[in-house]
C-alpha cells in the first residue's frame, strides 16, 4: 500500500473517532452544567472543556470571553475551528475521497451522506444550546454506522489496519483526556474526592461515553467510586473504552502490519512494552503515583509512539 494511502486511511478514522469524542465531550459539559456547582474550584464546566480538547488558546484568540453557546458553536459548527466537528467530519471525507479504491461503496456513502446531513443540519439549526442533546446523538448516531460500515464491509488488509490504528489512537487518547478533565478540573474541590458529588459526576462521565451500564455489568450494584473508575476506564481489557483495551488494539494491528511487511517496528516494540507494563498496573499503583500524572505521561507516550508510525508508514524513513 502506498504510504499516501495509509496515512489517509489513518486520518479518516481518527477524524471520525475524534467527531465522536467531541460530541461526548460536549455531552459531558452539558449534563454536569445541570448539577447544582459550588462556589469554590474550576466553576466554569464549559471552560474546562476547551481545556480538554486542547483548544483553549484558539477559542480565545477568536472569542476573547468564555461563552457557553460560543464554546458549543466552536466545537460543533466553527469551520475555523481544525478541530470542529464539522470540520472532523469533513476532513474525514477528504481522506476517504482520496483514497476511494482503498475502501467499499459503502463505506464512502455512509462517510459522504453525513457530510452532507451535517451541512443541513447547520442551516437548520436555530437554537444551538435547546438542540445540542439532539446534536449529539445524530453525530455518536453517524459515527456508529460508520463504524459499522467499515467492519461489515471491509477486506481485512493492511488498510483495514490503518483504519482500525485509526480509531484506537484517538479513542486512547481521548479516554486519558476525559478522566482527566473530570478529576482534575470538574471536581471543586480535593475535599469532594469520595463525595457523593464526586459519585454522581464519574457516574454522568461514564454515562456521556456511553459505559454507564458496563460498569454495571462489571461491577453489580457497587457504588461507582474513584478505585473502581480507574480500574474500569483505565485497567479493563473487557471495556472497549479503557486505556488498555485500545493499547491491545493497537498493538495486534501494528504487529499485524509487521507481519505482512515483514518489516521490523519501533512502534510495535513500543507498544508491546506499554501493553506489558498496563497488564501488570492496578488502581491502587496508579493512584499512588498520580492520576493526573500517570494521565499525562499516557498522552504523551502514545503519541510518540504514533511518530514512530508516521515515519516508518507515512514518510517511509
Amino acid at each position: 500500500m502506498l504510504s499516501r494511502t495509509a496515512e489517509n486511511l489513518f486520518w479518516s478514522a481518527r477524524y471520525i473517532e475524534r467527531a465522536d469524542s467531541l460530541a461526548r465531550l460536549l455531552e459531558v459539559g452539558y449534563r454536569i452544567s445541570l448539577i447544582p456547582n459550588t462556589k469554590s474550584g474550576y466553576i466554569n464546566e464549559w471552560e474546562s472543556i476547551l481545556e480538554t480538547s486542547g483548544i483553549k488558546k484558539d477559542y480565545l484568540n477568536k472569542y476573547r470571553n468564555i461563552s457557553r453557546e460560543k464554546i458549543i458553536f466552536f466545537l460543533l459548527f466553527d469551520k475555523g475551528n481544525p478541530s470542529s466537528i464539522t470540520n472532523c467530519i469533513k476532513n474525514a471525507r477528504e481522506n476517504i475521497r482520496m483514497v476511494r479504491t482503498a475502501v467499499t461503496l459503502e463505506v464512502w456513502n455512509a462517510v459522504n451522506s453525513s457530510f452532507h446531513d451535517l451541512n443541513s443540519n447547520i442551516k437548520q439549526t436555530k437554537s444551538i444550546l435547546k438542540e445540542l442533546p439532539q446534536i449529539i446523538e445524530w453525530v455518536k448516531k453517524q459515527v456508529n454506522l460508520i463504524r459499522g460500515t467499515i467492519l461489515n464491509t471491509q477486506l481485512i488488509n493492511d488498510g483495514y489496519d490503518f483504519l482500525i490504528l485509526g480509531t484506537y489512537f484517538e479513542r486512547a487518547d481521548f479516554t486519558a483526556r476525559i478522566i482527566n478533565v473530570k478529576y482534575f478540573i470538574l471536581l471543586p474541590s480535593v475535599n469532594y474526592v469520595g463525595s457523593d458529588v464526586d459519585n454522581f459526576q464519574w457516574s454522568m462521565m461514564l454515562r456521556s461515553i456511553s459505559s454507564y451500564r458496563a460498569f454495571k455489568w462489571a461491577y453489580g450494584q457497587e457504588e461507582i467510586n474513584y478505585v473502581k473508575i480507574i480500574d474500569f476506564l483505565i485497567l479493563n481489557l473487557t471495556c472497549p473504552r479503557s486505556l488498555i483495551f485500545s493499547i491491545e488494539k493497537i498493538d495486534h494491528h501494528l504487529g499485524r502490519l509487521v507481519k505482512f511487511y515483514k518489516q521490523k517496528s519501533i512502534a510495535k516494540n513500543k507498544i508491546k512494552l506499554m501493553y506489558k507494563y498496563f497488564r501488570n498496573l492496578n488502581a491502587t499503583k496508579i493512584s499512588d503515583q498520580g492520576l493526573h500524572e500517570f494521565l499525562k505521561l499516557f498522552i504523551r507516550d502514545i503519541d510518540l509512539i504514533y511518530r514512530e508510525i508516521e515515519k516508518k508508514y507515512f514518510f517511509g524513513l
